[in-house]
């Protein structure tokens, strides 16, 4: 995991408990007794002074229900992001995405912007 992710996800993650959060994708088959999480690279830019890194925030909810909970949670996780973070000068959250997944779970996605100095302290 990007020091920048770990710097995400360690600022989310008391807003997601009970969720497992991860980097990258789900690892293995998902219990479709668990919430999940992950945080992906998508891209960015950098220049002399700052980096500008992307990211995709999914959250999947329970199998066959609960939509309203799992938009509870990333609202809780965009709200979050809009606060300061350690060690990264702004973090940009978009408006939620969502869709089900083929198992019938609910799967909303998050756009997030970053902007860090060149070298993360």
């Amino acid at each position: 995991m990007s020091v920048i992710a770990g710097r995400i996800a360690d600022a989310i993650r008391p807003v997601l408990p009970g969720v497992v959060l991860s980097f990258g994708r789900v690892a293995g088959a998902p219990d479709p007794m668990l919430r999940y999480a992950v945080i992906r690279p998508a891209g960015g830019s950098s220049g002399d002074r700052v980096r500008r890194p992307q990211f995709t925030l999914d959250v999947m909810g329970l199998k066959d229900g609960d939509a309203t909970q799992t938009a509870a949670l990333v609202e809780a996780a965009i709200q979050r992001m809009r606060e300061p973070v350690a060690g990264l000068v702004f973090l940009a959250p978009s408006e939620p995405s969502f869709t089900t997944t083929a198992e019938g779970r609910p799967l909303s996605s998050v756009a997030i912007a970053a902007i860090t100095e060149t070298e993360p302290v």
